[in-house]
């Protein structure tokens, strides 16, 4: 998570813990309430065109297979630069991707579904990369010739098929299998070399980066890292965790590995077996770099690795779960959206995925996003009304008890003892828990977070349009003045949050809470997505309603 976000937690988090001692500040006291030494790896491949510094990783290895008999192509001499490579190209529902006959990797993957913020294709592959390369005892094969019998592959729907790799280095005969179908953001992948030894590996890594597919480049550097799932922990791993010599490799069973940035990311799922991974990254310029590599030996050549290069979403994800549930056990892949600090996974997840479920499921009957999130906010607002109606009502007791409590600090001005337990035996007979407006407001956190969490990294707000000025839900709202640019949601959000404070803070001292608390919200939310802003500043516009009814309901009652 980003700075901003952190923040965001630990924020409220404060207000959770703080709010008691602002009470008894405004209201009057109240009663007390009794790791292994790292990996280096080994020098890592260069890519065509020539990347920066490459970070290093070891040797890797795959099991003994058959040469190719007549009937197949015959395998040629692979040695770097024999023959001018050419591309291969598959292309299905979801995807074009270009592959090349040196060293048989991915050298561009372009999502039909996306568009880059420029207007042109989205290619998640970065210029330098190195996508799906081998390594066989440690040497790199990005640069060896590989042949095939398949000029390109064209897939539609469920339909699948198979692009086949051959190369020879030596006595040693390399075949690369990678299968896909039409309607997937996946592939499978099977290695098998001839005549290796068995203290030898062999490796499968994506070296280089994910291209900027985002305008905000501060937030591509936000987002961009390295994520693993080994022995059941989620990690995230960024170039200041890891360094360019590598870093400790998570212990435990691999269950994946990914490169990601915002809404997008590739992953590598080895199958089941003891592997090994290496991991390293570095920031020659702006990009961030890395290298990641399993490796592994004495592997069946029948077995398959999956890969996944596509959207962030929670649908795909969960998907690519079920595709590879024949083979390996429960993946979570869904791990990759976001979901907050890990300690508060089990809560906030669960909350998360249902937000997310509901509010993609009112798409089909609005299609436009930004009605979606008003519409949204105001269930949520329903969800929340017992609560939100229950902090309102408590902090409106506590108001009216104010001018007894100023009396008995007059009367008792130096026995706070005396003037907590009078305060504590008015609460009790007026009915009043000192802390009744807090803990609905506990409550109501891990919503809040999980709202965060959907509205800010929801690819499905990605470049969707609401009305006027706000073009793109995921990205600030964008409005000009006299040629300035300005965010204007964040400005109306901190009206509503002025309206509201000044319904609900009658006290002098809390004046300047008043004017502060819209400041501090322009400041927070001014480079916020616009659609996080809009349901903030639509939650904010109900919680006005909610309190006029309120007061006028009640001065309805009291007439009578």
């Amino acid at each position: 998570m980003d700075k901003r976000t952190i923040f965001a937690f630990i924020l409220i988090g404060l207000i959770i813990i703080l709010y008691p001692h602002y009470m008894e500040w405004i209201m009057g006291p109240a009663i007390p309430i009794p790791p292994p030494e790292p990996v280096p790896s080994e020098s890592r491949r260069p890519a065509p065109p020539p990347p920066p510094d490459q970070p290093t990783r070891p040797p890797e290895i795959m099991p003994e297979v058959p040469t190719p008999t007549s009937a197949e192509q015959p395998a040629r001499s692979s040695l770097p630069g024999d023959f001018p490579p050419r591309d291969v190209i598959v292309e299905t529902d979801l995807f074009t991707a270009t592959f090349s006959t040196r060293g048989a990797v991915l050298t561009q993957l372009v999502l039909k579904a996306y568009d880059h913020p420029d207007g042109g294709q989205l290619d998640l592959i970065a210029p330098g990369s190195t996508a799906l390369g081998l390594s066989l005892a440690g040497e790199p094969l990005d640069a060896f010739e590989f042949s095939t019998d398949t000029p390109e592959l064209t897939l539609v729907g469920t339909e699948q098929a198979e692009l086949i790799f051959r190369g020879q280095t030596g006595t040693r005969t390399i075949e690369k299998r990678i299968r896909f179908q039409g309607n997937r953001y996946r592939a499978d992948m099977a290695v098998a070399v001839s005549g290796l030894l068995p203290q030898e590996k062999l490796g499968v890594a994506w070296s280089g980066s994910l291209a900027d597919t985002e305008n905000n480049p501060e937030e591509n550097a936000v987002y961009m890292s390295v994520v693993t799932r080994a022995g059941g922990e989620v990690e995230t791993w960024n170039v200041e965790d890891m360094g360019p010599d590598g870093d400790p490799p998570p212990g435990g069973r691999i269950s994946w590995v990914g490169i990601r940035n915002k809404y997008f990311l590739v992953a590598l799922i080895p199958p089941e077996g003891s592997y090994s991974l290496n991991m390293a990254g570095k920031m020659p310029d702006v990009a961030e770099w890395y290298d990641v590599e399993i490796s592994s030996k004495g592997v069946d050549p029948g077995q398959r690795y999956g890969v996944y290069f596509g959207p962030i979403s929670y649908d795909r994800l969960r998907q690519q779960n079920l595709d590879l549930s024949a083979n390996y056990r429960e993946l979570e892949m869904e791990e990759f959206m976001e979901y907050g600090f890990a300690m508060f996974r089990p809560i906030i997840k669960p909350i998360t995925n249902l937000n997310l479920r509901a509010f993609l499921a009112l798409h089909p009957l609005i299609p436009n996003y930004g009605l979606v999130i008003i519409v949204f906010s105001v269930l949520i607002k329903i969800v929340v009304f017992p609560l939100t109606h229950k902090s309102l009502e408590a902090a409106a007791k506590m108001q009216q008890l104010q001018p007894r409590i100023a009396a008995m600090r007059e009367k008792y001005p130096d026995d706070q003892q005396k003037v907590s337990r009078e305060t504590m035996k008015l609460y009790k007979v007026e009915g009043v828990n000192p802390l009744g407006g807090c803990l609905p407001m506990v409550i109501q956190m891990p919503i809040l977070f999980s709202l965060f969490n959907v509205f800010r990294g929801a690819i499905e707000l990605r470049q969707s349009e609401f009305v006027f000025w706000i073009t793109d839900l995921s990205q600030p709202d964008r409005f000009f003045i006299g040629g300035y640019e300005i965010h204007l949601l964040p400005l109306l959000m901190a009206v509503s949050t002025f309206l509201q404070s000044k319904m609900t803070m009658k006290d002098p001292k809390q004046a300047i809470m008043v004017y502060m608390m819209p400041v501090f919200m322009i400041w927070f939310f001014w480079s916020m997505s616009s659609g996080l802003v809009l349901y903030w500043t639509m939650f904010n516009a109900l919680t006005i309603l909610q309190q006029k009814v309120m007061e006028r309901v009640k001065r309805v009652l009291g007439s009578h």
